[in-house]
Protein backbone atom coordinates (compact mmCIF):
# COMPACT_ATOMS: atom_id res chain seq x y z
CA UNK A 1 0.00 0.00 0.00
CA UNK A 2 1.64 3.20 -1.19
CA UNK A 3 0.86 6.75 -0.17
CA UNK A 4 -0.06 8.94 -3.10
CA UNK A 5 0.60 12.67 -3.28
CA UNK A 6 -2.88 13.68 -2.09
CA UNK A 7 -2.71 11.47 1.03
CA UNK A 8 0.78 12.71 1.79
CA UNK A 9 -0.33 16.36 1.64
CA UNK A 10 -3.33 15.60 3.91
CA UNK A 11 -1.08 13.94 6.48
CA UNK A 12 1.50 16.73 6.29
CA UNK A 13 -1.23 19.38 6.68
CA UNK A 14 -2.79 17.69 9.71
CA UNK A 15 0.62 17.24 11.29
CA UNK A 16 1.43 20.93 10.82
CA UNK A 17 -1.92 22.07 12.24
CA UNK A 18 -1.78 19.75 15.22
CA UNK A 19 1.88 20.55 15.79
CA UNK A 20 1.23 24.27 15.97
CA UNK A 21 -2.12 23.79 17.71
CA UNK A 22 -0.59 21.46 20.26
CA UNK A 23 1.71 24.21 21.55
CA UNK A 24 -1.23 26.63 21.82
CA UNK A 25 -3.33 24.02 23.66
CA UNK A 26 -0.56 23.45 26.21
CA UNK A 27 -0.23 27.22 26.77
CA UNK A 28 -4.00 27.54 27.36
CA UNK A 29 -4.42 24.44 29.56
CA UNK A 30 -1.24 24.88 31.60
CA UNK A 31 -0.22 28.55 31.68
CA UNK A 32 3.20 29.44 33.05
CA UNK A 33 6.25 27.24 33.41
CA UNK A 34 5.84 23.49 33.40
CA UNK A 35 7.98 21.60 35.89
CA UNK A 36 9.54 18.23 35.34
CA UNK A 37 7.65 15.31 36.85
CA UNK A 38 10.82 13.97 38.48
CA UNK A 39 14.01 15.52 39.73
CA UNK A 40 16.94 15.36 37.35
CA UNK A 41 19.27 12.44 37.85
CA UNK A 42 22.85 13.66 38.30
CA UNK A 43 25.23 12.67 35.57
CA UNK A 44 27.87 10.13 36.40
CA UNK A 45 31.34 11.54 36.67
CA UNK A 46 34.34 9.81 35.25
CA UNK A 47 36.63 9.42 32.32
CA UNK A 48 37.04 6.71 29.71
CA UNK A 49 40.26 6.35 27.80
CA UNK A 50 40.37 5.51 24.14
CA UNK A 51 42.79 5.40 21.27
CA UNK A 52 41.88 6.89 17.93
CA UNK A 53 43.72 6.05 14.74
CA UNK A 54 43.11 8.19 11.67
CA UNK A 55 42.78 5.36 9.16
CA UNK A 56 42.90 7.76 6.20
CA UNK A 57 46.48 8.72 7.07
CA UNK A 58 47.32 5.14 7.95
CA UNK A 59 45.98 3.77 4.66
CA UNK A 60 47.82 6.42 2.64
CA UNK A 61 51.09 5.55 4.34
CA UNK A 62 50.46 1.80 3.97
CA UNK A 63 49.82 2.19 0.24
CA UNK A 64 52.95 4.28 -0.12
CA UNK A 65 55.48 2.14 1.75
CA UNK A 66 53.66 -0.65 3.64
CA UNK A 67 53.98 1.21 6.95
CA UNK A 68 54.05 -0.75 10.21
CA UNK A 69 55.41 2.02 12.47
CA UNK A 70 52.55 1.99 15.01
CA UNK A 71 52.71 -1.80 15.33
CA UNK A 72 56.47 -1.83 15.85
CA UNK A 73 56.29 1.05 18.34
CA UNK A 74 53.53 -0.66 20.37
CA UNK A 75 55.37 -3.97 20.47
CA UNK A 76 58.59 -2.25 21.52
CA UNK A 77 56.85 -0.25 24.27
CA UNK A 78 55.09 -3.31 25.68
CA UNK A 79 58.06 -5.65 25.29
CA UNK A 80 56.27 -7.99 22.86
CA UNK A 81 58.83 -10.42 21.44
CA UNK A 82 59.23 -11.19 17.74
CA UNK A 83 59.62 -14.96 17.41
CA UNK A 84 60.00 -14.85 13.64
CA UNK A 85 57.42 -17.59 13.05
CA UNK A 86 53.89 -16.21 12.49
CA UNK A 87 52.41 -19.29 14.19
CA UNK A 88 54.10 -18.36 17.47
CA UNK A 89 53.78 -14.60 17.33
CA UNK A 90 52.24 -12.54 20.10
CA UNK A 91 50.29 -9.46 18.99
CA UNK A 92 48.85 -6.49 20.83
CA UNK A 93 48.14 -4.47 17.71
CA UNK A 94 48.04 -5.70 14.12
CA UNK A 95 46.47 -5.26 10.70
CA UNK A 96 43.43 -7.24 9.63
CA UNK A 97 41.00 -6.97 6.71
CA UNK A 98 37.90 -4.83 7.35
CA UNK A 99 35.55 -7.85 7.26
CA UNK A 100 37.58 -9.58 9.98
CA UNK A 101 38.01 -6.39 12.00
CA UNK A 102 34.29 -5.72 12.38
CA UNK A 103 32.51 -9.06 11.88
CA UNK A 104 29.42 -8.21 13.96
CA UNK A 105 28.99 -4.71 12.55
CA UNK A 106 27.98 -4.91 8.92
CA UNK A 107 27.87 -1.43 7.48
CA UNK A 108 26.16 -1.01 4.15
CA UNK A 109 27.63 2.48 3.66
CA UNK A 110 31.30 1.48 3.73
CA UNK A 111 32.97 2.00 0.37
CA UNK A 112 33.81 -1.25 -1.43
CA UNK A 113 37.44 -0.14 -1.73
CA UNK A 114 37.69 0.11 2.07
CA UNK A 115 36.26 -3.35 2.73
CA UNK A 116 39.40 -5.09 1.45
CA UNK A 117 42.00 -2.81 3.03
CA UNK A 118 43.76 -3.64 6.31
CA UNK A 119 42.61 -2.01 9.53
CA UNK A 120 44.39 -1.75 12.86
CA UNK A 121 43.10 -4.08 15.58
CA UNK A 122 43.75 -3.28 19.23
CA UNK A 123 42.27 -3.66 22.70
CA UNK A 124 38.88 -1.97 23.24
CA UNK A 125 39.34 -1.61 27.03
CA UNK A 126 35.93 -3.12 27.79
CA UNK A 127 33.87 -1.95 30.76
CA UNK A 128 33.71 -5.53 32.06
CA UNK A 129 36.62 -7.22 30.25
CA UNK A 130 36.32 -11.01 29.92
CA UNK A 131 40.09 -11.33 29.51
CA UNK A 132 40.54 -10.08 33.09
CA UNK A 133 38.00 -12.55 34.49
CA UNK A 134 39.63 -15.61 32.91
CA UNK A 135 43.28 -14.84 33.68
CA UNK A 136 44.40 -17.40 36.28
CA UNK A 137 47.35 -15.31 37.51
CA UNK A 138 45.70 -11.84 37.34
CA UNK A 139 48.40 -10.85 34.84
CA UNK A 140 45.67 -9.13 32.82
CA UNK A 141 43.98 -6.51 34.97
CA UNK A 142 41.85 -3.40 34.72
CA UNK A 143 43.43 -0.34 36.29
CA UNK A 144 41.42 2.22 38.24
CA UNK A 145 41.48 4.57 35.24
CA UNK A 146 39.80 1.92 33.02
CA UNK A 147 42.84 0.80 31.04
CA UNK A 148 43.12 -2.97 30.58
CA UNK A 149 46.78 -3.87 31.03
CA UNK A 150 48.97 -6.92 31.31
CA UNK A 151 51.83 -7.57 33.71
CA UNK A 152 54.27 -9.53 31.56
CA UNK A 153 56.07 -10.84 34.65
CA UNK A 154 52.92 -12.59 35.89
CA UNK A 155 51.76 -13.96 32.54
CA UNK A 156 52.25 -17.72 32.11
CA UNK A 157 51.23 -17.75 28.44
CA UNK A 158 48.05 -19.80 28.83
CA UNK A 159 46.25 -17.64 26.23
CA UNK A 160 42.93 -17.76 28.10
CA UNK A 161 42.70 -13.99 27.56
CA UNK A 162 42.98 -14.51 23.81
CA UNK A 163 40.16 -17.05 23.84
CA UNK A 164 37.94 -14.83 26.00
CA UNK A 165 38.30 -11.59 24.01
CA UNK A 166 35.09 -11.04 22.01
CA UNK A 167 36.92 -8.75 19.57
CA UNK A 168 39.91 -10.99 18.83
CA UNK A 169 42.15 -8.22 20.12
CA UNK A 170 44.42 -10.30 22.33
Amino acid sequence: MGVDRRDFLKIAGFAAVFGLGGKAAVDILAPGELEAATEGVPLTQGKRWSMVIDMRKCLKKQEKDGCKECILACHKEHNVPDWGNPRHEIKWIWKEAYEHSFPNSPNQFVDEGIRHKPFIILCNHCVNPPCVRVCPTQATFKAANGIVSMDMHRCIGCRFCMAACPYGSR
